[in-house]
């Protein structure tokens, strides 16, 4: 009797296991596909794909395509990219999930392109100075080290004055 009990329970264990394997396995999958720009319709490359609430995420290649395991049907994805309005898609039952990103004009203009990288304009603690395209383009100039001339305070843009010579700003 004793043997019997013991090797149903361990039966009972066996099957308890293997089902709760297939479950966790079934939980987790794997999802592709591409986000595009409204403009163009070209591959964005370097967007951000990340599934809201976790540090799951992934960032989209040269084409725009991009795989990410997600872990179920309730998952919802972020897809963001600078320049870009923020777009949630939820998964659902989705294996393949193409986006179009529209461009967000408002937040273009609070991005700072410097030297080395690209900044947000709160977060620089030094002297910022720009110049209005149209200013640039009002006067016929050669090149932008003579576009730039006088336009801003406390900078001064000299060259060489030989051909090909450099620029000091």
């Amino acid at each position: 009797m004793r043997k019997s009990v013991r090797v149903t329970a361990q039966w009972a264990v066996i099957m308890l296991l293997a089902v709760s394997s297939f479950v966790a396995q079934a939980q987790e999958r794997r999802i592709t596909g591409k986000v595009s720009s409204s403009s163009d319709n070209q591959g964005l490359p370097g967007a951000n794909v990340q599934v809201k609430g976790t540090t799951v995420g992934t960032v989209t290649d040269a084409d725009g395509q991009f795989a990410l395991n997600v872990p179920g049907n309730d998952a919802v994805l972020v897809i963001s990219s600078i320049g870009f309005s923020k777009l949630e898609v939820p998964v659902g039952n989705k294996s393949t999930i193409d986006v179009t990103l529209t461009e967000d004009v408002k937040s273009l203009s609070e991005v700072i392109v410097t030297g080395y990288g690209s900044q947000s304009k709160r977060d620089i603690t030094g002297s910022v100075a720009t110049i209005n395209t149209e200013q640039l383009l009002s006067v016929p100039a050669t090149n932008l080290a003579q576009a730039m001339q006088g336009r801003v305070a406390g900078v001064t843009v000299g060259n060489d004055n030989s051909p090909g010579g450099g620029v000091m700003v």
